[in-house]
């Protein structure tokens, strides 16, 4: 930490929703130099979703295999 910083604040990155690298300034948890991840409630979703297509498309195919 430099001089003259607030001892319970620290440099943290995290990656937005646009995906830029961001530095800012926050109080202290923990590991320093640990990237965050910010992701918008759509993003989730639609992985959320991918997942559900993933194992529906995946089920059928089992199933077929089955027959």
């Amino acid at each position: 930490m430099r001089k003259g910083l607030h001892p319970q604040m620290q440099w943290i990155s995290y990656v937005t929703q646009s995906g830029r690298l961001m530095n800012i300034m926050m109080t202290k948890i923990g590991h320093t130099g640990k990237v965050y991840h910010m992701r918008a409630k759509r993003q989730m979703a639609q992985s959320l979703g991918q997942i559900a297509k993933f194992k529906r498309r995946y089920e059928l195919e089992a199933e077929n295999s089955g027959k």
